[in-house]
């Protein structure tokens, strides 16, 4: 699992084979109205996305818990909505992909970790190194994102790329709290104010700190 963030930040945008994602063929067959730049970022930030599901769904299936299993799982499955969101601005020019509500998610799962005594966080901490590699992917692909939105031509691109960062960054976000949670389990009433979706809704806001 970790040669993903290893070969996500060192490998330069590839353009996909034909029928490589999801047994599709290329998007610049069947795609209108895009420059050949923005085909060869769709095509990659596809490949991009559909890795980030499946090391998540790898994560999950390591998870010591039911509710670290569940934001993982969450993980996974906004990643297969960025997924189809950018397939679909790649085959109509329009994307049906709105804000997520993740982090409010997640800081209810917390509460429930919280409040079940049988809960073990000591066998989580050896996760923590996959956490933390988890947390810079998404980093270097938040940032990935926001340089893409400005390098695109169309502006249709632009706003899905924009989107996409702020999701990012939450996801970024995420995994921090979660390592922060593992780590701070002798603090019970300790409590983050960043899980909250509002904060990241805006590229011009993200605070990618």
């Amino acid at each position: 699992m970790l040669r993903l963030a290893t070969r996500l930040s060192a490998v330069a945008a590839p353009r996909l084979a034909c029928g490589t994602v999801q047994g599709r063929g290329c998007l610049a067959q069947v795609a209108r109205g895009y420059s050949t730049v923005d085909m060869d970022v769709l095509d990659y930030l596809l490949k991009v996305e559909k890795d980030g599901e499946e090391y998540y769904r790898g994560l999950a299936e390591k998870a010591t818990n039911p509710g670290f299993k569940r934001i993982l799982t969450m993980l996974a499955d906004d990643e297969a909505r960025h997924y189809q969101a950018i397939e679909d601005m790649a085959h109509s020019g329009d994307t049906g992909m709105g804000k997520s509500t993740i982090l409010k998610t997640t800081k209810s799962v917390f509460d429930q970790i919280r409040a079940d005594p049988t809960v073990d966080l000591l066998a989580a901490k050896d996760q923590l190194e996959l956490y933390a590699a988890a947390r810079d992917l998404e980093a270097r692909n938040r940032d990935e994102y926001i340089a893409r939105a400005s390098a695109a031509s169309d502006p249709k691109v632009r706003a899905l790329f924009e989107l996409v960062a702020n999701e990012e960054q939450k996801h970024y976000i995420m995994i921090d709290e979660l390592i922060q949670f593992i780590q701070r389990d002798e603090e019970p009433d300790w409590e983050s104010y960043r899980l909250d979706d509002s904060l990241y809704d805006n590229i011009n806001r993200v605070d990618v700190a």
